[in-house]
């Protein structure tokens, strides 16, 4: 085996070497490729070595006197001075800031102390700015991947010649008094927006919004959000589009002012209920240290009291169940395909669907006697039913144009909604499905339906393949067009939090590390990241490409010697 190593001189002695003005320093992997291949040569001396690789003698013997602790396993030393150890400290420092610093928010000095416990300082630089350091080149290559490989997967997906239609879910998040601008793609979880603002006005979202979607061949369609002003106008006003509400904070803004109250007289009838058992239990002591003092009276009114408390607890956890199970129904029955059937719903059936449950919360709210609030939010709930309904009518007529370009008859467009859209949907939305009775039928029903658009008979058995994957893909399409949460940018927000709760605000830098991360590192159960589902293509390994621009790893500090007390 031969190596030579280049340090950029014509001469080759030591003194000529120790000669030079310009700073200097070796490679780490050519120090462990040298080391490696001293201890497996057949050289007698350092000197002959190091005059054949034009190494300086003195260089060479100070890599090989290096001293470790004696209580390390002289094995792992030679491992880990060696290529191969190097190259295996390389993958784990690039994995523990990537894994556990940028996916996750642990700090640096967590990840210095790590390597003090396991006694790899010995071996590597552990100290808070060496980390630092590192870590700082670390974001400068993520932040270009991300760039490269944006415009490499904008560039596949404008080469199919296709525009794709594309939902955006915002919503803002505050780091103390910055505002963090935050868009999301439900579908693939793609973050278009991820950027600090001083406003949070339509304007400002929209040219952020802009910048996001900027060189890519996709068209907005929709804005999924809650009932900001700034949001509903940016959607409105900036983009000319439809704006969904978000059904959560509906049905919480609905909640709120009802499910608080119906919880009070559940604690006041607890109170009273443990009262008259303990009023009982006094009682029964008195008569057990004087008998005959516990008269029927006394009894009948301690039975009375206690009963009473237990038929008010009983009612009130009754009227809170009434009004939770009615709250839930709203978006039980807020699908565009019927959650028994998985027939397609008109925008009559939807309006009648949602003003059902609001109707029996208007009695349980009379019964209860409750307050104003509570009245007030039932009727701005009726308000916003017309909204949903309005959305639930603009999805359809949306669904209609896209499978019209598709130059079906009406026998197969309606074998498309009713058959295959249906089974697209209920596929989907079976996975957020709590109950996993209801999961499982769901997933059932879903199949079935699937299986029912190409069975015999039906309209769509005609088509020729390409047909056949033109609607597959279209009615795949058309049921992802319909979100009515906007819950993954309330769980980006949530992990954004998790971050500025120890580094106050997150830098412009670090906030565009963490949007690289989330697109193109973070994975799902398929494999798959963000940026792959968005593009519909692959993209490079992160991992891989960081290892080739990960610069040399940090020396270890000398250790200091104790002094003696």
């Amino acid at each position: 085996m031969t190596l030579s190593y280049s340090i950029d001189s014509t001469d080759s002695h030591t003194g000529s070497f120790d000669s030079r003005t310009d700073t200097f320093r070796w490679d780490r992997s050519e120090v462990a490729r040298a080391i490696d291949h001293f201890r497996h040569s057949s050289h007698s001396s350092q000197r002959q070595y190091a005059q054949e690789h034009d190494i300086p003698r003195s260089t060479l013997g100070d890599w090989l006197r290096k001293e470790f602790p004696e209580h390390l396993d002289p094995d792992l030393v030679r491992f880990f001075r060696g290529a191969a150890g190097h190259a295996f400290l390389r993958r784990l420092l690039l994995a523990l800031l990537l894994v556990f610093h940028h996916e996750n928010p642990c700090g640096l000095r967590s990840i210095s102390r790590f390597l003090e416990v396991v006694e790899l300082d010995h071996f590597v630089g552990s100290s808070y700015g060496a980390l630092y350091s590192l870590d700082a080149q670390l974001q400068d290559n993520l932040i270009l991947f991300g760039k490269e490989e944006r415009q490499a997967l904008a560039a596949a997906l404008a080469a199919t010649g296709a525009t794709k239609d594309i939902i955006l879910c915002l919503d803002e998040n505050f780091h103390g008094p910055h505002i963090c601008l935050v868009g999301i793609e439900p579908v693939s979880n793609f973050i278009v927006v991820e950027a600090y603002a001083d406003q949070r006005d339509s304007i400002t979202w929209a040219n952020a919004t802009k910048t996001g979607l900027s060189g890519l061949s996709v068209a907005l369609v929709c804005i999924t959000s809650d009932q900001a002003s700034g949001l509903i106008c940016c959607a409105e006003n900036e983009f000319e589009v439809q704006h969904h509400p978000d059904l959560m904070h509906l049905q919480c803004n609905l909640g709120k002012p009802i499910l608080l109250p119906l919880a009070r007289p559940i604690s006041q009838a607890t109170k009273d209920l443990e009262k008259a058992k303990e009023h009982q239990q006094r009682l029964e002591q008195a008569d057990e240290k004087k008998p005959g003092s516990l008269t029927i009276e006394m009894c009948m009114a301690t039975i009375f009291a206690e009963n009473q408390a237990k038929a008010d607890l009983e009612q009130a956890q009754e009227r809170l169940n009434d009004a939770v199970e009615e709250i839930r129904e709203v978006s039980r029955v807020y699908h565009p395909f019927d959650r028994e059937t998985g027939q397609p719903v008109t925008t009559e059936q939807i309006q009648a669907r949602l003003g059902e449950p609001l109707r029996r919360l208007q009695e349980v709210v009379k019964e209860a006697g409750l307050g104003e609030r509570a009245r007030q939010a039932v009727l701005k709930a009726q308000e916003w039913v017309v909204v949903l309904v309005g959305c639930m009518s603009w999805y359809w007529t949306l669904v209609r144009q896209k499978l019209e370009k598709l130059d079906l008859s009406d026998e197969e467009e309606q074998a498309v909604m009713e058959s295959l859209m249906a089974g697209y949907y209920w596929e989907m939305a079976s996975d957020k499905e709590k109950d996993p009775q209801q999961r499982q039928r769901l997933k059932e029903m879903a199949m079935r339906l699937k299986e029912k658009a190409w069975a015999k008979g039906s309209a769509l058995v005609g088509l020729d393949a390409e047909q056949k994957k033109a609607v597959q893909a279209a009615a795949s399409v058309c049921v992802e067009l319909f979100q009515r949460s906007s819950s993954c940018v309330e769980g980006r927000n949530g992990r954004l939090s998790l971050f500025h709760h120890g580094q106050t605000r997150l830098s412009e830098k670090r906030l565009q590390t963490l949007t690289v991360i989330h697109n193109y590192v973070v994975k799902r159960e398929d494999g798959t990241t963000a940026a792959e589902r968005f593009f519909t293509h692959k993209q490079r390994d992160v991992f891989t490409w960081l290892l080739q621009q990960i610069p040399q790893l940090p020396l270890p500090a000398a250790k200091r010697r104790k002094l003696a007390s």
